[in-house]
């Protein structure tokens, strides 16, 4: 009797274990798979936005959250918790080397870091999905963009043979923007002749024309004064709230300009800045302001010192 009764007690146990090491094992693959997704190279905003404009990639979207009984807002938000900081330290490393020593701006930092969680996100949520991403292709890199941006009517400073080409993306209404323009305008006033800078427009709102008045307003002032026009983009920065908001402004440089006044602004002026916007677009740009200088791309504000280290890492002899 004893001996049944410790062989039962054996069997119990073994049992006891096995069922302990079966439901670990299980909960550990399905943890795994629910969170161990990453890809080789993180899509960025653009492919993103894209992807989610296909009808079919929204119709399989819907399909699944009506399976999992929860909206999309609530799985994005439960995958960004699953997101861990040694998972976007993992693709940060990497995108950081795309412009090194030039960050200097923690929130701009911030913000990237932030912009990797939530790519992680939507890369997971497709892969779940089964949805395939839908990119477009960069049509152009290095010393090769340059000659196929259109130039017709983009602010623009300098000589076709000067030692740096600079192209920056921006936005009047971008803080970022507004902070690194003294900067850039004190480097062309240094190096003069040696820059070819040509400025062009990016949005942050591309949907309303409120969002474009700003840049459409920048395009007019360029058309009828473009020998001021540093001084104008200045006061555009200054002004551009202002602008958005319809507020009436008192800026006496723009008095005389009366072709050039926000409430009666000609339309084609917003149409080149969606027109320029649609061509950065293409070309990979996906926020403000980006720069491309000689050949390298260089996202993020931008100060004196930070400006001096770009030219110096890109000179063309």
């Amino acid at each position: 009797m004893k001996k049944f009764v410790y062989q039962f007690f054996v069997s119990c146990y073994s049992f006891a274990i096995y069922f302990f090491f079966l439901l670990f094992f299980v909960s550990c693959t399905e943890n795994s798979s629910e969170v161990s997704y990453l890809p080789e190279k993180l899509p960025s905003e653009e492919t993103i936005k894209e992807t989610l404009s296909s009808n079919l990639n929204l119709a399989k979207l819907n399909a699944q959250t009506k399976l999992l009984g929860k909206s999309l807002a609530v799985w994005k938000d439960e995958e960004k918790k699953l997101v861990s900081e040694k998972e976007i330290n993992l693709y940060w490393q990497k995108e950081k080397k795309l412009t090194p020593k030039l960050i200097v701006d923690t929130d701009l930092i911030d913000k990237q870091r932030d912009s990797i969680r939530i790519r992680i996100v939507w890369s997971r949520i497709f892969h779940k999905t089964g949805i395939a991403l839908k990119q477009k292709p960069i049509q152009a890199t290095n010393l090769n963009l340059f000659k196929q941006l259109n130039l017709k009517f983009s602010p623009n400073f300098g000589s076709s043979n000067a030692k740096w080409i600079i192209v920056e993306w921006s936005d009047y209404l971008c803080n970022f923007c507004r902070d690194s323009f003294p900067h850039t305008k004190n480097l062309l006033s240094k190096y003069k002749t040696q820059i070819l800078y040509i400025h062009k427009d990016f949005p942050l709102d591309g949907e309303s024309k409120e969002g474009l008045l700003p840049l459409a307003l920048g395009r007019c002032l360029w058309e009828k004064d473009p020998k001021y026009f540093l001084g104008h983009m200045q006061l555009l920065y200054s002004n551009s709230k202002k602008i958005l908001r319809g507020d009436d402004l008192q800026v006496k440089e723009w008095d005389a300009i009366t072709d050039c006044q926000p409430k009666t602004l000609p339309e084609k002026y917003f149409s080149q800045v969606r027109s320029e916007m649609n061509e950065a677009m293409k070309f990979g740009v996906g926020s403000v302001p980006t720069f491309w200088v000689n050949g390298r791309w260089v996202v993020g504000a931008l100060d004196s010192q930070s400006w001096e280290r770009v030219l110096e890492d890109t000179v063309s002899h």
